[in-house]
């Protein structure tokens, strides 16, 4: 039962006022349909409508999310470097995560000045709190890694369990393997973009139980293929082409990877083979019912959702996993329930405009939060209840000041909204965020903090001693890589403006799975691989074979590819496949 009843009150009246019709986004000028299905959700959750268009929500929700940065920030207290995704241009300081939860920041308390703006006030205690360096779930061993589930021997990964890998992202069980975004049970293969159980593999795109290939998309339980797409149980296929295991094994011996010429030149094919020759599905969602979205599965009843799995009623957002019931415009979530307008409220409930709360419960406007209840404007809290502005109160006193506080908000037009975008601790070009194809018009409307990415230290300084490189200087094969040369080396990346390093065990890896050394910054990497993937921007198309109406999402390498729909894919993989 709610105890802010005048704000009940002020909110009631303005939903019962309130009528679906187009709208226009205040910070894009984009233009939108607020449908009875929309305003639904904010009577649900017993909040004013918003002015932003719900992709931008959304969009602004998932910028706080960890992606593809690593920066040198300072420990908050000595001022030691430590290795983090945070941007130290963002002005918001870290702690080594085994001393953020040592800590007790109620000591950074203070009130709430009705006078002042409510998002000001928050920033000034954000910017007075650390935020953790790592956010790791698990410890990892001998690991750079973020967002831990349990990494060993793994360098520069995020969100994965893996060990002996590196430059992954949201990987469970990876072994032996580099460049693999959102997918699972990957052992030693290189450049694999959301696929589950691959072995021995190289260039893979939405594929499943697949041996011994290379350069293959939307293909299952195939062995030993080069060039393939839209297979279902094959072997020996060389572009598209059956050949018979001789001829198969005799071509593939000709094909040294290992070589960037020869390994640009196969993927230029590749590429342009995913581009107007295979057949794409409308979706890559199995197993979902009267849902709209992109890569789903077990999904019931969610709309304009990307990467979702066993999710229910959802609306609007992006990368739930395991068990979401009832929420809508979440940048990320794992296992929540009744939540709204937020980035990664995770196994938490009833939550609103919060940013990584994780076991919460009755959160409004908090920032990495843990184990609290009933917190606002929160920062850095663990294991409180009753708290605002970090100030502990009475459960009495709490819902008093809170009540009055929320229709003081709601009064300036200042409830309703997720955090302003400059509080995002990320780079605004390498947070998770891309998969909405983030670009600098973006950049400028939905009002992000413009960094330089070098500026404030960020990606250390020149070690003395190390050998400066271009990338015209790194050799074309493998084989001419000496790890205790190159790990000695410092490479500029013309194209980027940013230097990077080749690591002794990343060369190591490069020799074991025959993959030539690329002349690209990593992390670049990293995101081309991301933009070869369906987006989270969902736009109308028609089915290339049969003119049926679709809803599919927008794809930043392949614009023009060919889409079928359910029935006329099924049909193709039948026939051909």
């Amino acid at each position: 039962m709610s105890k802010t009843h005048n704000y009940d009150a002020k909110v009631k009246t303005i939903l019962e006022n309130l009528q679906p019709g187009e709208r226009t986004c205040e910070l894009t000028g984009e233009k939108w349909m607020m449908d009875e299905e929309e305003i639904g959700w904010y009577k649900k959750f017993n909040v004013p409508p918003s002015a932003w268009h719900p992709l931008t929500r959304v969009t602004i929700c998932t910028c706080f999310a960890t992606g593809f940065g690593w920066w040198h920030n300072k420990h908050a207290e000595t001022g030691e470097k430590v290795l983090s995704y945070v941007h130290p241009a963002t002005g918001i300081k870290v702690l080594p995560d085994p001393e953020f939860f040592e800590r007790d920041f109620t000591d950074r308390g203070r009130g709430y000045d009705p006078d002042k703006n409510f998002f000001d006030q928050i920033r000034e205690l954000q910017l007075a709190t650390p935020f953790t360096a790592w956010r790791s779930i698990k410890i990892p061993v001998n690991s750079i890694a973020l967002l831990s589930q349990g990494d060993e021997n793994s360098y520069f990964v995020t969100a994965c369990r893996s060990k002996n890998s590196m430059y992954g992202y949201s990987v469970l069980d990876m072994e032996d393997s580099a460049e693999v975004y959102e997918s699972n049970n990957i052992h030693k293969s290189f450049s694999v973009l959301i696929s589950d159980r691959i072995y021995n593999c190289r260039f893979v795109r939405q594929c499943f139980d697949c041996l011994n290939c290379d350069f293959i998309f939307d293909s299952r339980n195939c062995e030993d293929c080069f060039g393939a797409w839209n297979m279902r149980n094959k072997k020996y296929i060389w572009w598209g082409e059956q050949l018979s295991k001789e001829e198969w094994e005799k071509r593939r011996a000709e094909v040294d990877l290992g070589s960037r010429e020869t390994l640009e030149k196969n993927r230029a094919l590749f590429q342009e083979k995913l581009g107007n020759i295979a057949i794409w599905p409308e979706n890559f969602n199995e197993q979902c019912e009267d849902s709209i979205g992109e890569g789903l599965r077990k999904c019931r009843d969610c709309k304009y959702i990307y990467a979702g799995f066993d999710s229910s009623n959802c609306y609007w957002g992006c990368v739930h996993l395991g068990r979401n019931e009832d929420n809508a415009f979440l940048g990320g979530a794992i296992g929540t329930t009744h939540c709204f307008y937020s980035h990664a409220p995770v196994e938490s409930s009833n939550c609103k405009y919060v940013h990584s709360c994780y076991r919460c419960q009755n959160l409004e406007y908090c920032m990495q939060c843990y184990n609290c209840e009933n917190c606002f404007g929160c920062v850095g809290l663990n294991r409180k209840s009753f708290c605002i502005f970090n100030t502990q109160y009475t459960e009495e006193e709490y819902w008093k000041r809170l009540d009055e506080i929320k229709c003081r908000l709601l009064d300036r037009g200042e409830y309703g909204e997720f955090f302003p975008l400059k509080f995002s601790p990320n780079y605004f070009y390498a947070s998770a965020a891309l998969i909405y194809l983030l670009d600098e018009a973006k950049e400028k409307a939905l009002g992000a903090l413009h960094i330089d990415p070098e500026s404030y230290g960020a990606v250390g300084e020149e070690p003395e001693g190390v050998e400066k490189m271009t990338t015209a200087d790194i050799p074309d094969h493998i084989r001419d890589m000496d790890p205790s040369v190159w790990a000695k080396r410092m490479v500029f990346d013309e194209k980027e403006r940013r230097r990077f390093s080749f690591i002794a065990p990343e060369i190591r890896l490069y020799k074991q799975l025959n993959i030539a050394p690329s002349n690209i910054h990593p992390m670049t990497r990293l995101k081309n691989l991301v933009f070869e993937a369906n987006s989270a921007i969902f736009v109308d198309a028609t089915c290339n074979k049969c003119g049926k109406a679709l809803t599919v999402s927008k794809n930043a390498t392949y614009q023009n590819r060919k889409i079928y729909c359910r029935e006329d894919y099924l049909k193709h993989l039948e026939q051909y496949g």
